[in-house]
């Protein structure tokens, strides 16, 4: 799915509804919802990158955007706690969030609810990247991971009545294990290949990371600037 070649950083709320960046995102959300699962009340989506582009993270607060303005609760997570930037995308404040959770001994859905911010978009939340400084064991705890997906589709199930999608926009894939890790839980994985900037070999390197990882690579973002 090509993205128009405009302010790729932009959130799609700057944009005229008829424009052509607005209409690629509503159809790149249309995509994702025509493989969602119909059995499964929650849908997830990792939205990753081969190496760090800081636009990626717009691309997920993009897909959120148009998700929640079709009349689907959702629900943005920045897991990229080392390069964090959806709270001020959305103009929020430092919150506590994902590191905090993934810190803390247990999670729960009540706690869930406590440290997700609600965004100018009706039927928008974000769980924000959080304060605490995470050692890498941390976040690479599979069974914290789990726990706090785990929590995230319980909060969902108990407070909306339709069905609901999260999306988790990740660290890059090259140079660390976080993403793959996290596609390999996830429903579907979305790649951001940037023109101009992603070379094949970081492209092809991210794909053979993902697929060992058994990620349901659904597609390729293609951001054009």
């Amino acid at each position: 799915m090509a993205i128009p070649s405009q302010e790729q950083v932009s959130l799609l709320t700057d944009y005229d509804a008829n424009s052509a960046y607005t209409a690629a995102y509503h159809e790149l959300y249309a995509n994702i919802r025509f493989n969602w699962d119909t059995q499964k009340q929650q849908h997830t989506v990792l939205i990753t990158t081969p190496a760090f582009y800081a636009g990626h993270a717009a691309a997920a607060a993009n897909i959120g955007i148009a998700a929640a303005q079709n009349g689907v609760p959702t629900i943005v997570v920045d897991a990229d706690v080392q390069h964090p930037s959806l709270q001020q995308r959305f103009g929020i404040g430092e919150m506590l969030g994902l590191s905090d959770l993934l810190a803390s001994d247990t999670i729960t859905a009540d706690r869930i609810a406590a440290q997700l911010c609600p965004t100018f978009v009706r039927g928008l939340r974000l769980l924000c990247a959080g304060k605490t400084p995470l050692a890498p064991t941390t976040l690479l705890a599979e069974s914290k991971l789990e726990e706090l997906l785990s929590s995230l589709r319980s909060y969902l199930a108990e407070t909306e009545a339709t069905p609901s999608l999260i999306i988790v926009s990740g660290p890059s894939v090259i140079g660390g294990t976080h993403a793959a890790q996290l596609s390999n839980m996830l429903d579907q994985t979305l790649l951001v290949i940037v023109t101009g900037r992603t070379t094949r070999k970081q492209a092809k390197q991210a794909q053979e990371q993902l697929v060992r990882a058994h990620a349901n690579l659904a597609g390729v973002i293609m951001l054009d600037v």
